[in-house]
């Protein structure tokens, strides 16, 4: 919404409704003063409604024309806490929220975010994710001791499978007789697969831009890969 001229429209017509108001007390009769204010106020009666049904709805209805006997008081309150909201929404958002955790970026994976913070300040969110997803590739490739990279590498490393000849795997530290385990590599593997897929494929093959928040919650996502690797060992043939 363009609140600066949402506000202009408003203060106009509080003018109006207070010279119509002063203009009312001066005399008794209908003087060419307060049909030309008149004239006005009929002219922005639209206008300032449109906005205010924008801001609640119920003041809209209180913007009436005015008569012989005044009528402009509902009115002027009506715009009067319509110009209140638009001032104060801003301060409502960040007051009246409920509390919530807020993401640290710099306290995501040292992998992640050293990655995606030379890009971060220039707003070039997708392109800095997908700088992300790159060191995660070659994070995981490292530990690994393997050529593959991005999806490749995953689909194959954290198979939770015993590897063949010249493969590695890595797999998660604990008991791999377990269900808990097998349930957790599982886990890896896939998100794994999906990061890849999900994040860095469409960061590199779109050209859209990716809004700040939703970046975070890409990064998000690639650090709880790392994290997870960084609990891994190399397991090779036996």
């Amino acid at each position: 919404m363009n609140r600066e001229w949402m506000s202009e429209r408003l203060e106009s017509f509080k003018a109006l409704c207070e010279a119509y108001q002063n203009e009312h007390l001066l005399t008794t009769d209908y003087s060419a003063t307060l049909r030309a204010i008149n004239d006005q106020m009929t002219f922005q009666t639209p206008t300032v409604r449109e906005i205010l049904k924008r801001l609640d709805p119920a003041l809209a209805q209180e913007v009436k024309e005015p008569d012989l006997f005044g009528g402009v008081s509902d009115s002027l309150r009506a715009v009067q806490q319509g110009l209140g909201i638009l001032h104060d929404r801003e301060e409502w958002a960040a007051n009246l929220a409920p509390d919530a955790p807020s993401l640290i970026a710099d306290q995501l994976h040292p992998y992640i975010w050293s990655a995606a913070s030379a890009l971060w300040d220039t707003a070039q969110y997708r392109v800095a994710v997908e700088q992300a997803t790159v060191s995660l590739s070659a994070h995981i490739g490292n530990k690994a001791g393997s050529s593959l990279t991005e999806r490749e590498l995953v689909a194959q490393v954290f198979s939770s499978s015993q590897p063949g000849p010249n493969q590695m795997r890595l797999h998660l530290t604990g008991d791999r007789s377990s269900k808990t385990w097998k349930s957790r590599q599982e886990g890896l593997h896939l998100l794994a697969q999906g990061a890849f897929a999900g994040i860095r494929n469409v960061a590199a093959h779109t050209e859209d831009e990716w809004s700040e928040q939703v970046a975070l919650e890409h990064l998000a996502v690639l650090s709880v890969v790392a994290r997870w690797a960084d609990d891994t060992e190399v397991v090779s043939l036996v």
